[in-house]
């Protein structure tokens, strides 16, 4: 696999998922080959001095239609020869729908995206966005105001995709109920925690009445998602769930082997953490009911803040630290792009630009959940005034890069591990040679397969 370069001339990589469906409608649709650069709009033309219609598609979603509908009178207020339409649709059917108006040829200016599911590399390869390069250096558009560490992973051989909309720095928050620690009688962790305290304040705060668990200790993150979660503890062990090149699964390594281990012994040897089939609702209902003392999961999961209330004090903390000295992280962007089918892409890009600068990505965290991609976002006073938020900005400030499959499988990949580590989590399989063995080997075998 070859190291392509990135605006910021630092080493990318690349991944993508596909989608039988979307394939399907792709290839109707015509687009130019996976890897080759769809046609790029004209950053030198010159915008339209007419009034013009932009339509941009969304994911919907409370926190981010908020936002729209508060940012979207103030745009054309401020451009009056622009009027927005947003056509937004359910999450599962997202790329259904993009990729029918794409073979259809109804496809609009502007379309949210995302590393997650790999759905932005998706869209390149399909031929939906297109490189904004050229719009970026048009419009004078500094990009050292997001984090580098969004932008290289939203750029493709050199072709920057979109701006960061939103991001965080993984699965690398845990989130404690404060109040729990104090019934206990336990100081709450501080940010040099460690690995075996957390197996230490779980024991401690697993709460049991007669034969009813009426609060566990902890849950990791890798019940929700096994390869993000468990890419955070691999690293706290000083190793990496794939090589540089996303051609290899390192879980047979030392480090990731590790990571299993204690996550197994969470659920079934210090029998802290609830098994798959003791889940009742979602994790974030338990969490919200006082049912979880500890979580792992990312900077979204802070939009239950209001659903809690003063039920209890809770606060965040980052993950417990491993050998390697830190807890794991990783780069999760959400972006906008502009599509290859806009007839007016400078005034897409301002909209663009116009969702991802700072008071849209600030907008973002004073409605709840997670914030733009920016220092100036993650720094800002009206943010900081929220003591969990100060938390989540030395984790973004120091997140690390991510690390993705080569041949553009990612989605497949992290189901085959959720898959087979459920087992696990459950105590049917032990941590065995043989058995990670087996999940080291399906893993591979998708990494194995060719581009779609």
């Amino acid at each position: 696999m070859s190291n392509p370069q990135h605006l910021s001339r630092r080493q990318f990589l690349r991944v993508a998922s596909f989608s039988a469906a979307g394939l399907a409608l792709a290839a109707c649709a015509a687009p130019a080959a996976p890897g080759a650069a769809p046609a790029a709009p004209s950053g030198g033309a010159a915008p339209s001095t007419e009034k013009i219609t932009i339509r941009f598609h969304a994911r919907i979603g409370q926190q981010e239609d908020t936002l729209y509908d508060m940012m979207m009178p103030k745009f054309m207020e401020e451009n009056p020869n622009i009027e927005l339409v947003r056509e937004s649709f359910p999450g599962a059917e997202y790329q259904t729908k993009i990729s029918t108006m794409l073979a259809g040829g109804t496809l609009g200016d502007a379309i949210w995206s995302a590393l997650g599911g790999a759905t932005i590399y998706f869209q390149w390869a399909q031929g939906t966005i297109a490189p904004i390069n050229d719009l970026v250096s048009a419009a004078g558009v500094d990009l050292s105001e997001w984090y580098e560490g969004c932008i290289n992973a939203i750029t493709m051989e050199g072709n920057l995709l979109g701006l960061p909309f939103k991001a965080h720095p993984g699965w690398a928050v845990t989130y404690y109920n404060a109040t729990a620690y104090a019934e206990v009688g336990l100081d709450v962790p501080t940010a040099d925690w460690t690995l075996d305290d957390q197996i230490e304040y779980a024991k401690a705060l697993h709460k049991v009445e007669g034969d009813r668990v009426v609060r566990f200790g902890y849950l990791p993150g890798a019940l929700e998602h096994a390869w993000k979660a468990l890419l955070c503890v691999t690293r706290a062990y000083g190793g990496q769930l794939l090589n540089e090149d996303g051609s290899r699964f390192l879980l047979m390594e030392d480090p990731a082997r590790q990571a299993i281990q204690y996550t197994w012994d969470l659920f079934n040897v210090h029998n802290v953490a609830p098994k798959p089939d003791q889940i009742l609702g979602t994790v974030n209902e338990m969490w919200i009911a006082g049912a979880l003392a500890m979580n792992t999961a990312g900077t979204f999961r802070s939009i239950a803040a209001s659903a809690i209330g003063d039920a209890f004090e809770w606060m965040v903390v980052g993950n417990a630290k491993g050998p390697a000295g830190v807890g794991g992280s990783d780069y999760e962007v959400d972006a906008f792009c502009v599509t290859t089918a806009s007839k007016h892409p400078n005034e897409a890009f301002k909209w663009v630009e116009y969702l991802c600068n700072h008071e849209s990505g600030v907008q973002l965290g004073l409605i709840g959940g997670t914030v733009g991609g920016r220092p100036d976002v993650y720094g800002d006073p009206r943010l900081l005034a929220f003591p969990y938020r100060v938390v989540f900005k030395e984790l973004m400030d120091n997140a690390q890069a991510s690390r993705v499959v080569g041949n553009w499988r990612q989605a497949e990949a992290e189901s085959v591990l959720a898959q087979l580590c459920q087992p696990l989590w459950a105590g049917i399989e032990q941590p065995t040679e043989a058995y990670l063995s087996q999940i080291a080997t399906a893993v591979q075998d998708v990494l194995d397969k060719p581009r779609p």
